[in-house]
């Protein structure tokens, strides 16, 4: 079963850190094949934090509380209310594109990406308020010509 987006506001009380939701958002991206979180998500999900801006001032032992918050709020709350506080909590255009740059990669970090997760990736895409020529812009930023030159060889084979 794949993950679904949820309709309208969160219920939930907690207020979250906007490094906090974007975590989130990274964490819940990689389950939205339905298969939980790959080695491989949950460590291209690690080294993406480091690189994005609003971690930058971030120490490994921020880093180490960050998942200890991320964990305890798992065990604590319904993860669809999670991540309707997760989007609500992002402040600014620069951090809900922060977020869909982490949710585009770790759902790309496996090179598949089945109906269920481009379905999740366009429903966040609009919960985060980003238009659609803009979120092609993100992505062609992130993937690049690789990503291109898969499509192309894609269509090679499919004549």
């Amino acid at each position: 079963m794949s993950r679904r987006l949820p309709k309208g506001r969160s219920a939930s009380s907690v207020a979250l850190e906007p490094e906090v939701a974007i975590a989130l958002i990274g964490l819940f991206s990689g389950a939205a094949d339905g298969e939980g979180i790959s080695y491989s998500e949950e460590y291209a999900l690690s080294e993406m934090l480091g690189e994005i801006a609003q971690f930058e001032d971030y120490s490994e032992d921020d880093f180490e509380e960050l998942g200890e918050t991320l964990v305890s709020l798992l065990e604590e709350e319904d993860p669809e209310d999670l991540i309707a506080k997760a989007i609500e909590s992002l402040p600014n255009r620069g951090y809900r594109e922060a977020a869909y740059i982490t949710a585009i990669l770790v759902v790309g970090i496996d090179e598949e990406v089945p109906d269920s997760e481009q379905d999740y990736i366009s429903e966040l895409q609009e919960a985060l308020n980003i238009s659609n020529e803009r979120a092609q812009e993100l992505i062609d930023e992130v993937f690049g010509e690789d990503e291109e030159e898969c499509e192309d060889d894609e269509d090679e084979d499919e004549e």
